[in-house]
């Protein structure tokens, strides 16, 4: 007997039903399609998001080190499966020209640039909805996201070229030549005698003495000099050196230039005993709002069993107030010298450490911390550096600076430390960059690759920076 078509739609919709429900029942006892089957049925395509890839530079010609990331979704924010996604791009290649939105609704695409200088676009568009659009920089001196850790030279006041406790600043400098400027004492041999506050001009892993300025900036009269800290007052449209005498007592002074080359007077604004207001690094929120945190490690310096990270308060940058001990402490170490900044995009305070152990100067490693309010800070397992990562820095992390690029998410970090020879200590300078994911990734994970112990002689307070 030959079905009607009325019976034979009704037989193909109860088929297609029952195959259906065969394949979800299936997919419920298989992993693999867990992966490529939604909890919940998307609805027609509504918004075409950006998701990643903006922002980034190459040298003309390369090719971006991420992928450009589009996402489509529906009215409710679901991801929307197997839509065809085109690329364009104002110069370059896109590749592939159309890509398929994956489980998550995205799309991928790799940006070769073109090789005219300046901000380069590339489009993601569907039917029926707004484009996205990605923006890139080509660059002839970009460097790659990911910098590997390296040496950098320095040219020095005494010829040495060894160097510890560098500190930058970026730009915007109103009105001067918007390049960063670094704060760093020579140190040869460990001879604290050099050990005086110089500036340098130029950026990343280049870095030269500004025109018209001999370095050092400052000189000690009496005692040396140590642990500079710059911070440029926009609105004031100068920079401000602080930075650390010691001699009977310790003392943190400031002196101040509107050119960065030409500086002023130096002040006293805070004084302490010997070993209690060590490595100060100073943030300026607002006119009005000044933070400075300090180590104090008490009357026997960096052999001393512990120390604290205090911090003090003003509205000016040269009256401060009484220190308050703030909630910062590292599993097995202690903070030895301190790095802080305010990382505005993010609405939280980022501070950089070595650590040293009890009755040591000698510091290993150097840590991250973060903190909402600059008093409660949370820490991390595992550290940002170990010393033998390069030969330069074979035996001593020392205090580190660094920069967050806030366009592009990455974190630039200028470090300092030693390796011993022959001849003793000799002191470099180390640069490198990396994203913040990858950087936050690495430090919240178990170390397992912990460095044995050194074979080199221990630093004392005669010969720690």
């Amino acid at each position: 007997m030959v079905p009607n078509a009325g019976g034979a739609a009704a037989f193909s919709l109860s088929y297609v039903a029952t195959a259906r429900a065969a394949v979800i029942v299936a997919c419920l006892g298989l992993a693999a399609c867990g992966a490529d089957a939604p909890t919940a049925s998307a609805g027609l395509p509504a918004a075409l998001e950006r998701v990643s890839g903006d922002g980034q530079s190459a040298p003309p010609g390369a090719a971006l080190e991420q992928p450009l990331v589009a996402r489509l979704v529906d009215a409710d924010g679901r991801a929307v499966r197997r839509a065809d996604v085109r690329w364009e791009a104002s110069a370059g290649e896109v590749t592939p020209g159309v890509s398929t939105t994956d489980a998550n609704g995205d799309a991928k695409a790799i940006w070769r640039l073109g090789t005219e200088t300046g901000a380069q676009r590339a489009t993601a568009t569907v039917d029926g909805l707004d484009a996205v659009v990605f923006v890139a920089f080509v660059d002839a001196s970009a460097l790659p996201e990911r910098v590997p850790l390296h040496s950098i030279a320095l040219v020095t006041a005494d010829g040495s070229g060894q160097v510890v406790h560098p500190d930058v600043v970026l730009p915007p400098f109103e009105a001067l030549d918007e390049t960063p400027r670094l704060a760093i004492t020579p140190y040869p041999w460990g001879n604290a005698n050099f050990e005086n506050p110089s500036i340098f001009t130029g950026g990343r892993d280049t870095w030269r003495v500004p025109s018209g300025l001999t370095n050092p900036v400052v000189k000690p009269n009496g005692g040396y000099l140590s642990d500079p800290d710059i911070v440029w007052l926009s609105d004031r449209r100068e920079f401000w050196l602080y930075y650390r005498h010691v001699d009977t007592e310790n003392e943190i002074l400031v002196t101040s230039s509107i050119d960065g080359v030409r500086w002023g007077p130096s002040r006293e604004v805070v004084r302490a005993p010997n070993h209690q207001v060590v490595s100060p690094t100073v943030v300026r929120r607002t006119p009005t709002d000044w933070l400075m945190w300090s180590v104090n490690s008490g009357s026997a310096g960096c052999s001393s069993p512990s120390t604290t990270v205090e911090l003090r308060r003003s509205v000016d940058g040269t009256s401060w107030s009484s220190p308050t001990t703030v909630a910062l402490s590292q599993p097995g170490v202690f903070p030895w010298h301190i790095e802080v900044q305010w990382i505005a995009s993010l609405g939280e305070y980022w501070a950089m450490f070595n650590g040293k152990v009890a009755g040591s100067c000698t510091t290993d490693a150097l840590y991250i911390a973060t903190s909402a309010d600059g008093v409660a800070w949370r820490t991390y397992r595992s550290p940002v550096l170990r010393r033998g990562s390069i030969p330069e820095l074979a035996d001593v992390v020392y205090r580190a600076t660094f920069a967050y690029e806030a366009d592009r998410d990455l974190v630039s970090i200028w470090h300092s430390g030693a390796t011993f020879t022959p001849r003793g200590y000799e002191w470099h300078a180390a640069y490198e960059r990396r994203r913040r994911d990858d950087l936050f990734a690495s430090v919240g994970r178990v170390d397992a690759a912990f460095i044995t112990a050194s074979t080199s002689p221990p630093l004392t307070n005669a010969t720690a920076p």
